[in-house]
C-alpha cells in the first residue's frame, strides 16, 4: 500500500551502526560510562510496537528536533508533515510547538482564538501543567467556521502541545529561573503515555529555551536540520553542529541529564521546481550538501507551489494534497527514519532493496 510504513516486528535482526559527518561526535558509553551493549537485537527498536520507541528502557520516547537558525527554513512542513505521516499510519506521537509564531499549532488546527482559555507550551515551562492538561487532539480545517464538531476533522493518533506567544519570553523566564532550565526534564521524567516520538519544532535560534530541551536528547534522538537548497541555508548547518557540540560539551559527564544532542537527519526540501535550470543558488548548494552530509541526508523534497497553502488552509500536507510530490517524498523520508539504520543486508523483510 503506497504511503504505508513498515511494521516493526524484528527478532534479533542484525546491522552496523550508522555513521555520523565527521563533525558529529559520538561515543560508544551511555552517561554512566559503561559501554553500550553492541548486541543490537537487546535495543528498542527491534521489540514490537509494545516496546513503545523507549531508548535504553526509559520512559520516555523518541525525541525528533527540528532545530536551524533562521526563519523560513521549512522545520515546521518537515515537522508536521512527518508526523502527520506516521500518525496516519498507526504510529502516536506528540507535536511540541516551542515557537511564538505559532506555525505547527496553526497548521495541527488551532489558532489564537481557539487557544483562549487552555494551556500552552508556556505552562509547560512554568511548571503551571502537565503534558496531558496540555496537549490537545491534532486536527485540520473542512469548514469555514470554529466549530470544534462541524469545521474540523481529527488527525488520529497524533497530539499537538500547541505554542502560544508568550513562548516569545521563555529565554528569559529561564535566564530569572534557574529551576526552569529543568522544565523539559520534567516532562520527560514525569511522562507515562505510548507515543512513539515527540516531534519538536524550535524557534529560529538558539538561546536558553532550546538548550533546555537540546540536552535531553541521546544519541538515539534524531536533531533533523530542514533547510531549503540555498547556500546560505548550507551555512546554518555548521553552526548547527557548533552549537550541538557546545550543548554536548556544557553537559559532559553530567548524570542527571544525556547532554548528547546529535544532527542525525538533513531534510533538504524544495528541490527541482519546474524552474529548476533557473535556479543558480540550488544547483549550488544542493552538491555542497551531498558532499559535506551524504551520511546524514535523507531523500529530497521536491518543490510543491501548493505545498504552501497549509499555513493558509489550516491543513497539514499529508492530508491537503496526499499525491503531491512533496507527500510523496515525506513518505519515503519516513520509511527512511525508520529503516535507516538498517540497510546493511540485515535479512530482515523490512529495510528497501
Amino acid at each position: 500500500m503506497a504511503g504505508e510504513l513498515p511494521r516493526l516486528k524484528r527478532e534479533g535482526a542484525k546491522s552496523k551502526p550508522e555513521e555520523a559527518p565527521e563533525e558529529v561526535l559520538y561515543t560508544d558509553t551511555d552517561g554512566s560510562g559503561d559501554t553500550l551493549d553492541p548486541d543490537l537485537s537487546s535495543l528498542w527498536w527491534y521489540g514490537t510496537v509494545d516496546s513503545q520507541f523507549r531508548p535504553k528502557g526509559r520512559n520516555w520516547p523518541l525525541i525528533w528536533a527540528y532545530i536551524i537558525e533562521g526563519g523560513g527554513s521549512t522545520k515546521t512542513t518537515s515537522a508536521t508533515s512527518m508526523a502527520v505521516t506516521a500518525a496516519l499510519d498507526g504510529y502516536p506521537g506528540v507535536v511540541f510547538d516551542l515557537d511564538s509564531n505559532m506555525s505547527s499549532t496553526t497548521v495541527l488546527g488551532y489558532d489564537e482564538t481557539a487557544l483562549k482559555g487552555r494551556k500552552t507550551a508556556i505552562d509547560l515551562l512554568y511548571g503551571r501543567a502537565t503534558l496531558d492538561e496540555v496537549a490537545l487532539p491534532a486536527r485540520y480545517r473542512i469548514g469555514d467556521g470554529d466549530d470544534p464538531e462541524e469545521d474540523f476533522e481529527p488527525i488520529e493518533n497524533l497530539r499537538v502541545v500547541p505554542g502560544s506567544p508568550a513562548m516569545a519570553g521563555a529565554d528569559l523566564a529561564i535566564a530569572q529561573d534557574a529551576d526552569r532550565n529543568d522544565w523539559f526534564a520534567e516532562v520527560l521524567r514525569s511522562y507515562e503515555g505510548d507515543d512513539m516520538v515527540f516531534y519538536l519544532d524550535f524557534p529560529a535560534g538558539y538561546g536558553k529555551m532550546p538548550y533546555s530541551v537540546l540536552r535531553m536528547l541521546d544519541e538515539e534522538d534524531s536533531v533533523i536540520a530542514s533547510i531549503k537548497p540555498d547556500p546560505k541555508a548550507v551555512k546554518l548547518v555548521k553552526r548547527l553542529t557548533d552549537e550541538l557540540e557546545r550543548v554536548r560539551d556544557k553537559n559532559r559527564g553530567c548524570r542527571s541529564v544525556p547532554g548528547r544532542p546529535t544532527l542525525k537527519r538533513l531534510i533538504l526540501t524544495g528541490t527541482e521546481p519546474p524552474t529548476w535550470p533557473e535556479q543558480v543558488a540550488a544547483r549550488r548548494a544542493t552538491p555542497t550538501v551531498e558532499a559535506m552530509y551524504s551520511s546524514v541526508l535523507l531523500p529530497y523534497i521536491r518543490y510543491s507551489a501548493d505545498a504552501e497553502k497549509i499555513y493558509e488552509d489550516q491543513v497539514p500536507l499529508p492530508i491537503l494534497l496526499p499525491d503531491s510530490v512533496a507527500s510523496v517524498d515525506y513518505r519515503e523520508v519516513m520509511r527512511r527514519m525508520w529503516a535507516f539504520p538498517y540497510l546493511n543486508e540485515c535479512g530482515c523483510d523490512y529495510c528497501p532493496d
